[in-house]
């Protein structure tokens, strides 16, 4: 049954990229996509993604959202080494930020990152079992920051580091089972930043784990656990502590069905619980996160070409600040996304 991920990979590889909108335990947008070392063919991937939302309260929002327009764009490339060995080059986001309040409120969160990765899997021999390993280089771009303390914007200089991924697989062809385990550290920041003269924040530290199986003829079910350590990623200014993120774990359950040879679909949920339905920092206005995901793929002779949509519903919750109280309730998120996967010879 490996034509059943053959045929379903890249849709699942979409779903997954739109679910991972961050917007209640971290900086989180997206992670990479190390399931892609499971296809069989040498591929070409361009990914973008476009989030709206709508989260808005009743006194510091002004009638507005504060959580602006989020646009991600990432592309990949999967190889063969040798029966064994496949690696893949992948340009992504994996935080960001688009926060900001009216000017009268005078808080904002403005970050941009960019992450390059090069990850390997070996299949050890006359085994079910491999090995995955990898390298990513992440920099956190010019950025801007104002929390009301009287400092203004503060802004950050442009700053890399570098961290690493390591975890095993697990495979079943005659099922189409596919099964990763994947572990990567956090990455530590220290950025000038006007003002403050120093900040430091943290890529978090995650584990996740995914599968795919098959469990009818052209159905695949698939899903994944991700949890990242955000509460000990906080952002810090002068070594002052202004961010209030906390750990999460997210939940992702989806199923993929073959229509005909050209056309296939998936349906998927993804759960993050919130923390809190109370806070005291305006730059974390949500609590938790309910995503249903549609996806639809069309195969063609040059590849693939993938279409996705998702709708969050996000937890309420009460901030205050300056002596007010906040209600952030019944706000929302849309997501669209587009996939196009180029074969190659």
């Amino acid at each position: 049954m490996n034509w059943l991920w053959v045929t379903f990979s890249k849709l699942i590889i979409l779903s997954i990229f739109l679910a991972s909108n961050a917007f209640a335990g971290g900086l989180e947008v997206s992670r990479q996509n190390n399931m892609i070392l499971f296809s069989k063919d040498r591929t070409v991937d361009f990914t973008t993604r476009q989030t709206t939302s709508s989260v808005k309260d009743n006194v510091f929002s002004g009638g507005s959202t504060v959580i602006k327009k989020l646009n991600l764009m990432a592309a990949s490339f999967k190889s063969d080494y040798s029966d064994s060995i496949s690696y893949a080059f992948e340009m992504y986001e994996p935080m960001s930020s688009v926060l900001q309040y009216p000017a009268a409120v005078q808080v904002k969160a403005l970050l941009r990152t960019q992450a390059l990765a090069l990850t390997g899997k070996y299949n050890i021999s006359n085994s079910p079992f491999g090995v995955i390993a990898g390298l990513r280089q992440v920099t956190i771009k010019r950025s801007t920051l104002n929390v009301a303390n009287g400092a203004g914007d503060m802004i950050t200089t442009p700053e890399n580091e570098y961290g690493f991924i390591m975890g095993a697989s697990y495979e079943m062809p005659e099922i189409a089972l596919k099964v990763l385990l994947t572990h990567s550290p956090a990455i530590d920041f220290t950025l000038p930043i006007t003002v403050a003269n120093t900040a430091t924040a943290k890529q978090a530290e995650m584990t996740t784990l995914e599968f795919e199986t098959g469990i009818a003829e052209n159905t695949l079910l698939y899903g994944s656990i991700h949890q990242s350590a955000w509460g000990s990623a906080q952002i810090k200014l002068a070594g002052t502590q202004i961010s209030t993120f906390t750990d999460s774990e997210k939940y992702n359950i989806g199923v993929g069905r073959k229509f005909n040879e050209k056309l296939s679909g998936s349906i998927s949920y993804t759960t993050e619980a919130g923390s809190s339905a109370t806070g005291t920092s305006l730059l974390s206005p949500t609590n938790g996160t309910d995503t249903y995901g549609l996806g639809l793929k069309y195969s063609a002779d040059f590849g693939d070409l993938t279409f996705g949509y998702a709708l969050s519903s996000f937890g309420d919750k009460a901030v205050t600040s300056g002596g007010a109280t906040g209600n952030f309730t019944n706000n929302d998120a849309t997501t669209v996304g587009l996939k196009l996967s180029f074969k190659m010879p």
